[in-house]
């Protein structure tokens, strides 16, 4: 009961900084990445609020969802530290100082986009059993 609810609001939460995150917080608009926020924001908020109202497709949303967040974020974690190392490598100095704000936005990426689903993935796993 409490990790059904624990997650729910979690999920919700997710879903709410995403959509602040991408649509409110980033000066311009691209695509692949609206797309992804779209996809992450509904099945996020579809999850969060199934596992709230203790719905029966809850864990198969949350699987859904998890797994596609997990995706998502592995690949957006990845894209923005390959970044943060170019810019070192590329601008010296004047480099250091984009990477490391590049390198505060992914700690800021990895516990919302790949350590959460990755436990909800465990969670779901180990619920059905």
């Amino acid at each position: 009961m409490r990790g059904r609810v624990g997650f729910g609001i979690a999920n919700v939460l997710v879903a709410l900084l995403v959509a602040v995150g991408v649509f409110r917080l980033l000066p311009a608009r691209w695509w692949p990445i609206d797309g992804g926020a779209i996809l992450l924001v509904a099945l996020y908020g579809a999850s969060g609020v199934a596992l709230l109202a203790g719905k029966p497709v809850a864990r198969r949303l949350t699987r859904i969802a998890a797994g596609t967040g997990l995706a998502l974020g592995l690949v957006v974690f990845a894209a923005i530290v390959i970044t943060a190392f170019w810019l070192r490598g590329v601008y010296s100095q004047t480099g250091t100082t984009g990477a490391i704000v590049f390198g505060l936005v992914a700690l800021l990426v990895l516990p919302y986009l790949v350590v959460l689903p990755a436990a909800e993935l465990l969670w779901v796993g180990r619920s059905r059993e």
